[in-house]
């Protein structure tokens, strides 16, 4: 597959030092580099050693500009959700945000994401991989739960063959890892369109209901 053959994307991928920010990074663009596609990676560590703000700007098919503006970014992974609440001002209207969280992002943001058509999909990758007995690949457990929407267009299946390349350490706790995240995501995208279909249906009905007779 060539670069012609997906959409641009660009993506915030966020959290404090000690939480993989680098490794997701860059799970993510050697992907993406595989697949052929145009990939530019600007990275900002803060104080990381003291649990500091890590952010990555990861652009797919995007311009060879370094950094994403703000307002348009279509994606956020935050590994921590003060992360997200600041950063997003980098999303775009209708874009995506997947948070490690049990609870999702501060309720009184809810005007503003609906307002802006801003979807946010809470996950506890961390909870999640302190349960597989890998603490530390909580970042890779998101990295599935991310694959199983196909917002970054970025298959499932090459991002196993990428994690099987770069973790030759530990790599069967990886993949379980990733698997996880992605079967977990797969169940809530499947219900998500489930309860779609079903609203779909509701309306069709109603429409039937208060239609004139002929």
């Amino acid at each position: 597959m060539n670069s012609t053959d997906t959409n641009e994307r660009k993506v915030i991928i966020t959290g404090i030092g000690g939480q993989g920010i680098v490794f997701l990074t860059r799970l993510l663009s050697n992907t993406a580099l595989a697949l052929g596609r145009g990939v530019v990676v600007s990275e900002t560590h803060g104080m990381s050693q003291r649990g500091g703000s890590v952010i990555s700007h990861l652009k797919i098919n995007g311009s060879d500009a370094p950094l994403i503006q703000r307002g348009s970014a279509d994606v956020i992974i935050a590994m921590d959700p003060a992360e997200a609440v600041q950063n997003l001002d980098f999303m775009r209207r209708g874009g995506m945000v997947f948070v490690n969280s049990n609870e999702g992002l501060h309720p009184n943001l809810a005007p503003h994401l609906e307002r802006l058509n801003i979807r946010v999909w809470n996950f506890p990758a961390t909870a999640i991989a302190v349960e597989l007995g890998s603490p530390a690949a909580a970042n890779i457990v998101m990295a599935g739960f991310v694959a199983a929407f196909d917002m970054l267009e970025l298959p499932y299946e090459d991002m196993i063959r990428t994690l099987k390349q770069i973790s030759k350490k530990g790599s069967e706790k990886n993949l379980q890892a990733i698997n996880a995240g992605f079967e977990a995501g797969k169940k809530m995208n499947e219900k998500e369109i489930e309860h779609k279909g079903h609203e779909v249906h509701k309306g069709e009905e109603r429409n039937q209901s208060v239609g004139f007779p002929s």
